[in-house]
């Protein structure tokens, strides 16, 4: 079996408010190591040239403190991340992207090529 997997999804920068929204759930955030009550900082990175959003789970008990750690919602073992807003950028509503759930913890949210 392969150490290092990863999915791929594709999908569409939603809006709610008025503003952009990324809602991510379910098995996939399992298989990447994201699960509800946890913790995940995000940021934007260069990833192949192009910005993009990424994701990473912290270790349990990391980033209680930390004003940047963000939590991971759901319950009965269903974790949802709800980005929206200044959370979004580089995305705007209407955009098409591509999420990378590697199950090392990390997920990268690029823009998707037509």
């Amino acid at each position: 079996m392969d150490k290092w997997k990863s999915e791929i999804q594709e999908y569409t920068v939603r809006e709610n408010r008025g503003k952009p929204r990324i809602w991510l759930e379910g098995k996939r955030l399992e298989f990447a190591g994201f699960e509800c009550g946890g913790r995940f900082e995000i940021g934007i990175e260069f990833v192949g040239g192009v910005e993009a959003l990424v994701l990473v789970a912290l270790p349990h008990g990391v980033g209680l403190l930390s004003d940047r750690a963000r939590k991971v919602s759901g319950k009965n073992h269903r974790p949802i991340i709800d980005l929206s807003g200044g959370s979004c950028k580089p995305f705007n509503t209407g955009d098409k992207v591509k999420v990378l759930y590697s199950n090392d913890g990390v997920i990268v949210i690029k823009g998707a090529k037509e």
